[in-house]
Formats: C-alpha cells, sequence, structure tokens
C-alpha cells in the first residue's frame, strides 16, 4: 500500500515538472518568434530611421536698431564655426585621421586657414624634426599654461620631458606611421590633437576647427559628408557707425549670476545672450529672438540625409530709436573738435530734444569708446586707465551746476510769484551789498530781467533770490525739469536740487545756479524745452517704434507723453524769449557760433564754478525763436567760457537745420 502512493506522488511531480517544461518551452518559442519578427521588421525600416538624430541650437536673431530715419545702426552679422564632433566621428582611428586631414585640406583650399583660431601649440618646426616654441619661455604665456596642464593630464614630469616625447606620444597613441601619413600630414595631425586635448575635446566639449568660415568651405564640407564635422551657428552684432553713439546702444553680453533667476523666470537659458547695457538693455523684450532647433538625421554609415527646423528660430522685432544718425554723428564731432581745442577741458556733453515730444534727437559724451573695439583687451584696459572716465555717459548720469542757464528759471519763478515784473529794476554796481559782497562779473548800473539775462548779471539775481529764498524758486525750476525724472527709458541721473540753508549767501548763489544744484545736460534740455514751449514738460524718450522684420509692420508706436504742464502767462513767456534771444543777437562771441544760420536762435550761457578746477562752460539753445523745434544743452568741463559751449550748439543746429531744409 504504501509502496502504490508512493508511486502515485511521483507520478504528479512528474506530471508538475512536465507541464513547467511545457510552458517555459513555449514562452523561448514564442520569444524567438517575437524577436524575429522584431528583427524582421528592424531590417525594413528606411536608413535614417536606423542611423543617428542630432539636434543642434539655432539663435533667433536679435532684432536691429535704425534711427528715426529708417538708418540702420545696429544689425547682425550671422557665422558659420567649424567644428568637430565626438558623437559624430567615425569607429577607427585611421578613418578619424581621414576625416581630419580632409576638412583641414577642405579649410584651406576654400581660402579659410585665417579662420582657424590661434592655437597654443608648444612646438615648432615639422615632423619628425619639432622643437618646443620660444613661447614656453614666458611664464605667463598661454601657451605656457596649455602645455602645463596637458603634462598634468598625461603625469609627464615637466623637467624631464622634451619635445621629441611629445612627439612620439602624439605619433603613438594616434597612430601616425609614416607608412601611412607623409611628414606633413603627421605634423597637421599633431597639431589637431594636440588642440582637442587642450580643450578637453569629448561628449560634452566639440574641437572648434575654423571660426566665421565662409560660404564656400560650407558647400564642400555639405557635398563631401566627411563624418565628424558640423557648422555650429551664432550672430553677433554689427555696429555700422563705429564709435558713434556707443553710450546709448550699449552691449550684448552673458547673463551673470546676480540676474539669472530674473531671466530664467522669462524663459531664457544660461548660456543666452541678453542685453548689458543701453538700448540693448532697456529694448530687451522687443530686440529678444526666439531660438529654433536644427535636426539633422544620418544614416548608419554617417551620412547626412535630412535636416530641418522643429521649430524654426524667430527673428525679434526692429527697434527705431529717435536718434536722428546724422545729427548724432554732427553732435560728436563738433564736442569732440571743440574740446580737443581747449588746452584746459578734457571732457563735456551734448543733447539733442525736440521741445514738443520729448523726443531724444541726439545725445554725446567725451570722451567715449568703440563698441567695434571690445574684443581687444589691450584696448578696454586703455579705457579704464583714462582719467576721464570714457565709462561715464556724462550726458545721462554726469551732474553739473547749471551756472547762468538757471537764471531762465529763477526769472520765471519771480514773474509768476509776482516777486517782480517785467519792467522791475536794480542797480548792478558789480558789487552785492550783503552776505560777503559776492561780485558781479561786469558794471550793469541799472537793469531789467531781460537786460539781466542778455548781460548774465549776477546782482539782479541776487537781489531776486534773497527776496524769493531758494525753496520758492526751486518750485518752479524742478516742474520744469531741473532734478526731476525724465521719464528716459535709459538709466540717468535724478540731479540735484539745492535748498534753503542757514547760510544767506548760499540762497543767493543758488539764484544764479551755484551752490549744491547739480544737473545733468538731458535734465537741462527738458528745463529749456518746457521753457520754450510754454510750459508743458514732456517725458524723454529713445523708442520711438518697434516694426516687425518682415513686414515692417508696427508693433508699437511711441507717443509724446505729458509728465507735467507749468501755467506761466503770455507776458512771462515773451519777456523769456526777449531775453534769450538778445542773449544770441547783442553778444558778439555767442553770436559767431549762429551768424550762419537761416534762423533765428535763442539761449543761454553759463559758466559754473567748481572748487578745485577751471570754469565749466554750459550753453542751452533753442530754434527758431518763432516755434521753437529744437533744444540743444551742452556742457564743457573746464570750458571757462560758456560761448565755447555756444560753438558746438551752433554746429549741431547748423547740421539740423541743413538737413531738414534737403528734406
Amino acid at each position: 500500500m504504501k509502496s502504490f502512493h508512493k508511486k502515485q506522488r511521483k507520478a504528479h511531480i512528474f506530471a508538475r515538472y512536465l507541464t513547467l517544461g511545457i510552458v517555459f518551452s513555449l514562452l523561448c518559442i514564442a520569444f524567438v518568434v517575437l524577436l524575429a519578427i522584431v528583427q524582421n521588421r528592424g531590417s525594413t525600416l528606411p536608413p535614417e530611421e536606423k542611423g543617428t538624430v542630432r539636434t543642434y541650437t539655432v539663435p533667433g536673431l536679435r532684432g536691429e536698431i535704425y534711427d528715426r530715419n529708417g538708418k540702420k545702426i545696429v544689425g547682425n552679422s550671422t557665422r558659420y564655426d567649424l567644428i568637430y564632433e565626438y558623437g559624430a566621428m567615425p569607429d577607427t582611428r585611421a578613418e578619424v585621421n581621414h576625416s581630419l586631414l580632409a576638412v583641414y585640406a577642405a579649410v584651406i583650399r576654400t581660402g579659410n586657414e585665417g579662420c582657424m583660431p590661434k592655437d597654443r601649440f608648444p612646438l615648432q618646426g615639422s615632423y619628425p624634426d619639432m622643437s618646443f616654441s620660444s613661447a614656453l619661455n614666458d611664464k605667463q604665456s598661454p601657451e605656457y599654461e596649455g602645455y602645463k596642464r596637458f603634462l598634468k593630464r598625461q603625469e609627464m614630469d615637466s623637467l624631464e620631458t622634451t619635445a621629441k616625447d611629445v612627439v612620439e606620444y602624439f605619433v603613438g597613441r594616434y597612430r601616425l606611421s609614416t607608412s601611412h601619413y607623409t611628414n606633413e600630414e603627421i605634423t597637421t595631425l599633431i597639431r589637431m590633437y594636440y588642440e582637442m586635448e587642450r580643450v578637453d575635446f569629448g561628449a560634452y566639449a566639440s574641437y572648434t576647427i575654423a571660426e566665421n568660415v565662409n560660404d564656400m568651405l560650407i558647400t564642400a564640407l555639405e557635398e563631401s559628408n566627411i563624418q565628424g564635422v558640423n557648422f555650429r551657428v551664432s550672430a553677433s552684432r554689427d555696429y555700422l557707425y563705429p564709435g558713434s553713439a556707443s553710450h546709448v546702444l550699449g552691449r550684448v553680453g552673458s547673463i551673470t549670476a546676480e540676474n539669472a533667476q530674473e531671466y530664467l523666470a522669462l524663459g531664457y537659458k544660461l548660456n543666452d545672450k541678453v542685453g548689458t547695457s543701453g538700448c540693448e538693455k532697456a529694448f530687451e523684450s522687443w530686440l529678444r529672438g526666439q531660438d529654433g532647433v536644427m535636426v539633422v538625421r544620418y544614416d548608419e554609415d554617417g551620412n547626412m540625409v535630412e535636416k530641418y527646423y522643429d521649430p524654426e528660430p524667430i527673428r525679434g522685432n526692429d527697434v527705431y530709436l529717435t536718434i536722428d544718425i546724422d545729427l548724432q554723428l554732427a553732435a560728436e564731432a563738433a564736442l569732440a573738435e571743440q574740446i580737443e581745442a581747449l588746452p584746459s577741458a578734457e571732457a563735456g556733453a551734448v543733447t539733442v530734444t525736440d521741445p514738443n515730444t520729448g523726443a531724444l534727437l541726439a545725445t554725446a559724451s567725451y570722451p567715449s569708446y568703440d563698441l567695434t573695439q571690445f574684443g581687444s583687451v589691450a584696448y578696454v584696459q586703455s579705457l579704464n586707465e583714462n582719467p576721464s572716465n570714457p565709462w561715464l555717459n556724462r550726458a545721462l548720469s554726469g551732474l553739473y551746476a547749471p551756472g547762468s542757464t538757471y537764471k531762465i528759471g529763477a526769472a520765471l519763478a519771480a514773474l509768476e510769484s509776482g516777486t517782480i515784473s517785467a519792467g522791475s529794476t536794480c542797480e548792478c554796481e558789480q558789487i552785492f551789498p550783503k552776505y560777503d559782497r559776492p561780485s558781479c562779473l561786469g558794471h550793469h548800473g541799472v537793469t531789467n530781467v531781460v537786460e539781466a539775462i542778455r548781460d548774465s548779471c549776477n546782482v539782479f539775481f541776487y537781489y531776486l533770490g534773497d527776496a524769493m529764498g531758494v525753496d520758492s524758486i526751486t518750485k518752479y525750476t524742478q516742474s520744469l525739469g531741473l532734478g526731476a525724472n525724465t521719464g528716459l527709458e535709459l538709466t540717468d541721473s535724478l540731479g540735484r536740487v539745492a535748498t534753503q540753508t542757514v547760510n544767506p549767501g548760499e540762497t543767493v548763489r543758488a539764484a544764479i545756479g551755484q551752490s549744491s544744484h547739480g544737473y545733468t545736460p538731458l535734465q537741462l534740455s527738458v528745463y529749456m524745452s518746457t521753457i520754450v514751449n510754454g510750459g508743458t514738460r514732456y517725458r524723454s524718450h529713445l523708442l520711438d517704434s518697434v516694426r516687425k522684420y518682415y513686414t515692417k509692420e508696427t508693433v508699437l508706436q511711441t507717443e509724446a507723453e505729458v509728465l507735467e504742464r507749468v501755467e506761466f502767462s503770455n507776458t512771462t513767456y515773451a519777456t523769456l524769449l526777449d531775453g534769450m534771444s538778445r542773449v544770441v543777437r547783442e553778444n558778439p562771441e555767442v553770436l559767431r557760433s549762429f551768424s550762419t544760420l537761416d534762423v533765428s536762435v535763442g539761449g543761454k550761457t553759463g559758466t559754473a564754478e567748481v572748487e578745485g578746477k577751471r570754469d565749466y562752460a554750459l550753453f542751452s539753445g533753442f530754434a527758431p525763436l518763432e516755434s521753437p523745434e529744437i533744444v540743444v544743452s551742452c556742457v564743457i568741463e573746464e570750458g571757462l567760457h560758456g560761448y565755447t559751449a555756444a560753438k558746438v550748439v551752433g554746429a549741431v543746429m547748423s547740421e539740423y537745420f541743413q538737413t531738414d531744409a534737403t528734406e
């Protein structure tokens, strides 16, 4: 009985294992069949589906910058860099060597040898007679630094390693046998491989063979299908008027650690280029392009079979400025010429505005710089070492005492407050009888406000300031624009408004534009504009319009924006214009600067005292007198006399009205 049960258990166990074996066998058969199906299907796939797919970021070009008349100021230059990529290179060393030699020959054949970046090769001569370069004698040279890193990476001793050792390392590692390559080819390959090792060529670092190559090379390499090579597309800014409007235009650069989070939140990538100053920064949101992706498919043999965008790069909008580039050039030239002609002067600024809209037509700061030269370390260093500080945009950020140009605002305040009338007089005996007896430049006798403006009589305005106090005057002058926010899209200084002090001598000095007053040349133009247009202070602006690149459709048009209205009577207006007209007509030194113009001009000279320096020269003028359409203000540091600044203003107006007449 026991034997029977034992046999029965064995039969059950056998049946169980048999079942498992059958199931396992069926699963194996099914897997083999499925694998065969997959393999069979794979063999029918088109070649491009079996090969490699690579993607490349293609930058969306920034919009371009134009002047108010449609003249391009800043454009784009697209360049193609020839690169060798780790992921696309051939499989064998012989094939890699062949591809490198082929691409090098194509570079030379198409005239792109000068586009090859300067290498840091530590050897000189040709294989096999190669020796160390003399550049290694300079322990600070890039060649020496690169060589030291190479030795460390290869664990070679710097004292014992010879030039022959370096050569043999490359010949051995990269299989550069003379039975396969000429001495010239070996020399070329050693140089290329050294540079590849220097830049850590690999999956995450490509090797740039040539930069900004021509179309001939692009065509030649696309036709030859050399494995491993590709083109990286990049764009740079082109400045069509080198050295002009540099402070205004600004620069494009990398995102910094300080503002990285801000840009990331806006959808930028950390390696994107952005506007870092000037209009490039102020109008970044309009100028910015959207990057695209180029998809490239290769077959099993590494041949490119398809190339397309997904998505396509999108170009940014074009920005049209209020700047007139011809007027800008004239302003810069006139300012530079006058400063260089004055032995004591080294710096200055000029601003040109439309008094009826607030548009900035031109702005110059001297000394300046050339944006096209920033690739030169020596050039940038020379700017840093220049004691006159070319980096400072004096037109927008330089603070200057307004000198006698302030007397126009003080006269307006006195006339409108009833402190004086157009017929009020005082006697100028060249000395003000109070508060340490400040002086006047002339002995003007009995004088009224028009004559005081014409002759720039300090005594008249000392009396006026003494009667009114500082705060009563600055209430008007600040509303006119001195020490008020201009609203300009670029960063500019707010200015410094003089306030009442316990020292009455400072009060009367403030009335002639001295004391602690400090304003920018742009604010001086805004102030004069508000006076001559009848009391409307407009927001200063540089942006005229934004337009699409392809269609030129206007996306945004800037309209004149009123910031404040200053009420004053027609009598006050006529009185002030009469005085400023006489400043030009009845002062020979000033008139000389405007004698060639066919329009009447008004304005005011200024001479500002600066501690430890010679007097600064100022002039703010406008034209035509009957219906002002342009205001020009100039400051020359240590220019000595207001009429020296008037020469710059006259030259700018000459350009403006000559151009206006031509148009």
